[in-house]
């Protein structure tokens, strides 16, 4: 289950990238579908091929999520594109003015929901693998981040006899402390065989396999910078404590 991709809040959009952005972001809120870069490259007045070029480096970077259409004919699809995010506020440092945040904060509690779909042992085990594919240090984080808010609220006994979640959002430690010491707690139970297969009902090669997602995890947070690791605490925050 990957289906958002989390834009790099590092990203930076020159202004000729932020303007087939803004492009095929008018496109889709006036069509309210999928558009194809030929119909950006109709508006930009440029060749079709730029357009995609422009594009698809959009969507390798997190910005759009790619989507293929089948057309009449032999089977042929066409390559569409939607907005990652409808705010796109992550074009903006991350911080500087709140929209990324709270862009953030919506992003993770529709992943919440598309997981809350699927059995408590599905949902995790799929959260992980998301985690371990992150293409960058944030991505991979914020992953984590809704792996810790799935976990936490489907067994909050468990992970309240190690420490007490909401109280430790709260507290006066680093947010790089913070968020490293949540995952440590968790992944301790994630990685005992006895507690997995109780819970979870997995087998015990999937131990090694979160044990490696929390390597992933560990080694992804030292790469964040303090700003970005405040706002993984404060989405975490935000989303257990509205």
């Amino acid at each position: 289950m990957n289906e958002g991709i989390v834009p790099d809040s590092a990203g930076k959009l020159t202004s000729r990238q932020r303007e087939f952005l803004d492009s095929l972001k008018h496109l889709y809120e006036v069509r309210g579908q999928a558009v194809s870069y030929k119909d950006v490259a109709s508006e930009m007045k440029v060749s079709k091929w730029t357009a995609y070029d422009i594009l698809h480096d959009l969507y390798q970077r997190g910005f759009l999520r790619l989507e293929h259409a089948v057309t009449s004919g032999k089977g042929r699809s066409r390559i569409l594109y939607v907005p990652e995010w409808n705010t796109l506020s992550t074009t903006s440092k991350a911080g500087d003015d709140g929209t990324t945040e709270l862009a953030t904060l919506k992003w993770l509690r529709q992943k919440v929901v598309q997981y809350a779909k699927y059995s408590v042992s599905d949902a995790i085990r799929m959260a992980a693998q998301d985690v371990m594919s992150g293409q960058n240090p944030f991505r991979t984080v914020l992953y984590a981040c809704v792996l810790l808010i799935l976990f936490s609220s489907a067994f909050k006994m468990d992970f309240e006899q190690l420490v007490h979640f909401r109280g430790f959002m709260t507290s006066a430690l680093s947010a790089g402390t913070v968020l490293g010491v949540l995952i440590e707690f968790m992944f301790s139970l994630m990685c005992d065989e006895k507690w997995l297969q109780e819970h979870l009902e997995l087998p015990s090669e999937s131990v090694k396999a979160f044990a490696e997602c929390e390597q992933s995890c560990r080694k992804s947070l030292v790469r964040l910078s303090e700003r970005e690791q405040k706002l993984m605490v404060s989405v975490i925050r935000q989303a257990v404590m509205p």
